[in-house]
């Protein structure tokens, strides 16, 4: 256990990977000492996780109203968590100066820091036939205003006067009211206002064991900037796929409170994928799959139906086994989920993050 010293402070990097003590080693100093690289202990790139915490409020409206922009919009939101592959965007704390001077000489003094305020990210991904990329970010830029107009309607939800607030409980709309009218769609939305029309995100940074936080931030009050739909430009004998970045301006937060959730979800993450390559089950060896197959060759036939896949459903070896306990660990997966994040948020803090990942633990434990 560590000693407390009298008159201690709080430390700010509490929960984030702790770095060795390498003030013993002689570095580059003289002869560097290759049998011994623990000095070597660098930091590597390359390892994070985005989490989506929150979409805006018109477009969980929209999805509870269509089952298609339900698939289209859970669709988008599983490949901006799932394919990511990085992000661009995150500035240095810088400083500025002040001279110091006497005619002759001078010295440049810090008088003011900075942290980056209101930026844009970057993050690249492979578009899918039937655009989903594309359509989620048109639909959300048509919905904070419609091109030719510049009218905000949330694309049709938004169809009468309101009372602003009237029908609002604790910054999320109240499913109850009607506001004088059954019309379903009418009563879909109320109010028009930025807290609507945003997404919030966590930026996970990571080790390369995935297994301790190196930083982390909110990525708040996100906005898609653009649909990118100079996707159909086309050209004859021109084919390739496209990659496409999604822009979106925000603002980054750090924080102990924020790490603290990153390291929840990292403990998630690290119970419910794998990232053992022999001890991954391919879809290819589901039991439904090589059932199908067995049938083919014909049920009745020992050598193929009854005993070769048989044994192989039997041996265990199918990749069943790597989610065997998954269900279990589900039990105690609640453990780690967090609470609200406040009353005035408008959504939970990961709760529903949480219900998805699993529901996806749930579906592989099924096969």
């Amino acid at each position: 256990m560590a000693e407390t010293k009298e008159n201690s402070v709080n430390y700010m990097f509490d929960g984030t990977l702790d770095p060795i003590d390498i003030s013993k080693f002689t570095l580059f100093r003289g002869v560097t000492d290759y049998t011994n690289l623990l000095q070597f202990d660098l930091y590597e790139t390359g390892y994070s996780y985005l989490i989506c915490l929150q979409i805006p409020t018109f477009l969980q409206q929209l999805q509870a109203r269509n089952d298609k922009y339900k698939q289209l919009i859970q669709n988008y939101r599983h490949i901006i968590e799932w394919e990511f592959k990085g992000i661009s965007g995150l500035e240095d704390i810088t400083s500025e100066t002040a001279e110091i001077n006497n005619g002759i000489t001078s010295v440049s003094l810090i008088t003011r820091t900075r942290e980056q305020g209101g930026s844009s990210f970057t993050m690249n991904y492979l578009e899918r036939s039937g655009s989903i990329l594309t359509k989620v970010n048109e639909l959300y830029l048509r919905g904070i205003k419609d091109p030719k107009t510049q009218t905000k309607r949330y694309n049709g939800l938004l169809s009468q006067p309101f009372q602003r607030g009237s029908l609002i409980v604790n910054d999320k709309i109240d499913p109850t009211s009607k506001n004088g009218s059954n019309h379903p769609m009418q009563a879909a939305m109320f109010d028009a206002g930025f807290q609507y029309e945003i997404f919030h995100f966590l930026l996970i940074i990571t080790d390369n064991t995935r297994l301790n936080v190196e930083k982390a931030y909110i990525l708040a009050s996100c906005q898609p900037t653009t649909a990118n739909t100079s996707i159909y430009n086309t050209n004859a004998g021109e084919i390739q796929f496209s990659e496409i970045p999604i822009t979106m301006n925000g603002i980054p937060l750090p924080g102990k409170v924020v790490t603290a959730k990153a390291q929840n979800f990292l403990k998630y993450i690290n119970q419910h994928v794998c990232f053992d390559e022999m001890e991954y089950g391919y879809s290819v060896l589901d039991e439904s799959v090589y059932t199908e197959v067995g049938e083919a060759f014909g049920k009745d036939d020992g050598a193929t139906g009854d005993t070769y896949y048989d044994k192989i459903e039997n041996s265990n070896s199918a990749g069943t086994e790597l989610y065997s306990d998954l269900i279990d660990d589900l039990q105690t997966a609640k453990n780690y989920e967090p609470t609200a994040r406040n009353k005035r948020g408008g959504d939970t803090s990961g709760t529903e993050v949480y219900k998805r990942y699993k529901e996806m633990a749930t579906q592989n434990n099924n096969g």
